[in-house]
């Protein structure tokens, strides 16, 4: 019962800051959010293996369009999924936890510390695979210091299961598989097998999934690559390359970094190593997450926005390591010297290194409303005049099937330009068979005569439109 409630107040704790995020105004990381809710709707009504049809890994997509087609394709909907969603991660890092080995007051401590970071909250908030799947990458390394064959087993149906969310989740899941495989073999522990298995057969499906319907198991990379290259990115040295994923580590979580840092400064100092003798193993299967970053940034094929969402899993290691240390360390007679040295870094680091990344999120708060009006009244054939990737907020709040976009600003396929005057505006809308416009306010003029505009928003104007107009 000890377990469950303390499993019970992590999840509560993550609720709490998830509705914080939601309190505060934050409602997505970028457009991909949309995106992928616009994606989970349409599963929601025509199930596929492979959702998207792009690099999107296929898990994230079942996991919010099975519940959205008993609920309903609303975005409403799928932020409840991911608040069960976020809930369930802080738990799996309190599991995490445990496996690690910590006491259970380190455990709670480190895995609260871990809910409470930031970019963890937002990514917790958001309606993307990031939280998931770093709980996941975690508990499937940290299963590697334990010898027990079912738990083992979990660590690779975790990393499995990772791996079907997000890329960066392979590299910890081979090292997971080549560290059992070893054991297996060494031990002579068929059991062992299992764990194996489930950790690289979802890479090995996906590799044959991408030649059979891509012609190429490393399709994924290659469109990485080429949207990288279409957007015009500016170019960087190697040495910035190199550097560039290490630093991210300390500059989003700075706080976290040094207190973690001195803390284990503290416990090195000491004649016994804080580590135990296989704990080499998860800090292998994270590393490996560390390096395939790297190489992603040197050879281009690094996400091409918020690339610190990666992260995530090591900044909730190290939330879950400095607990420990910490929690050692308050026994020892000299425990002043880590508030005293931690805290005036933390307190550099907040005021010098932490971005304000906030400023980097979308705010599509008007889409939503347009989106949202516009289903309450069952609008059909909606047609998104929309100056950038906000459309796809309209079509996650309308639901799927309901509307289009007149332009995707996809920077790989050049597109005409827009209609300039109302008679082309008109013809375009014809051919579409398009009921309503969802256009810029600054072009509403250009609209008016096609209909009436029964709402009008800060930024847009919609227009139903008129048949007798066309």
């Amino acid at each position: 019962m000890r377990a469950v409630r303390q499993g019970l107040l992590v999840a509560l704790a993550r609720v709490f800051t998830t509705l914080v995020c939601w309190w505060s105004g934050f409602r997505a990381i970028s457009d991909d959010d949309y995106s992928r809710v616009a994606i989970a709707a349409h599963f929601a009504h025509h199930p596929s293996p492979d959702p998207s049809g792009t690099s999107w890994l296929p898990l994230p997509f079942w996991l919010y369009g099975v519940p959205m087609a008993v609920l309903g394709d609303s975005l409403s909907v799928a932020r409840g999924v991911a608040l069960v969603l976020g809930a369930g991660a802080a738990v799996l890092v309190w599991v995490a936890a445990r496996l690690l080995g910590l006491s259970e007051r380190a455990a709670l401590v480190g895995t609260l510390a871990a809910v409470l970071l930031p970019y963890g909250a937002w990514l917790s908030a958001a309606t993307v695979p990031e939280a998931p799947t770093a709980a996941l990458i975690l508990l499937g390394s940290v299963s590697l210091l334990r010898p027990e064959a079912k738990l083992r087993a979990l660590g690779g149906l975790a990393l499995g299961a990772a791996c079907f969310c997000r890329y960066e989740a392979w590299a910890p899941a081979l090292v997971f598989a080549g560290i059992g495989a070893c054991d297996a073999w060494r031990e002579k522990r068929r059991e062992l097998w299992a764990a194996v298995l489930f950790a690289a057969a979802p890479i090995a499906l996906w590799l044959l999934h991408g030649l059979v319907r891509h012609g190429d198991a490393l399709f994924f990379i290659a469109r990485v690559r080429g949207y990288g290259a279409a957007l015009g990115a500016a170019p960087e040295s190697a040495l910035t390359k190199l550097f560039k994923t290490p630093f991210a580590l300390v500059r989003f979580e700075p706080e976290l970094f040094a207190i973690t840092a001195v803390a284990l400064a503290l416990s090195l100092r000491r004649d016994d190593s804080p580590f135990e003798a296989g704990a080499w193993r998860p800090l292998a299967a994270l590393g490996s997450l560390l390096a395939f970053l790297i190489i992603g940034d040197l050879t281009g094929g690094a996400a091409t926005h918020h690339p610190e969402r990666s992260l995530l899993p090591l900044f909730w290691f190290l939330a879950l390591l400095g607990a420990g240390l910490i929690v050692r360390l308050a026994q020892e007679p000299r425990r002043f010297l880590l508030p005293a040295l931690a805290l005036p870094l933390a307190l550099a680091g907040s005021l010098w290194l932490r971005p304000d990344v906030r400023r980097t999120f979308v705010d599509r708060r008007d889409e939503e409303l347009v989106g949202g009006v516009l289903r309450s009244l069952g609008a059909q054939q909606v047609a998104l005049d929309c100056d950038d990737f906000g459309y796809f907020a309209v079509q996650a709040a309308l639901g799927d099937g309901r509307s289009f976009p007149l332009q995707a600003h996809d920077p790989r396929h050049p597109e005409p330009p827009r209609p300039a005057t109302s008679k082309d505006l008109a013809e375009l809308l014809r051919r579409h068979h398009a009921r309503w416009l969802v256009t810029p306010r600054e072009r509403t003029e250009l609209a008016r005569s096609l209909g009436k505009v029964p709402l009008t928003t800060s930024r847009f104007s919609v227009v139903r439109l008129d048949s007798a107009a066309f």
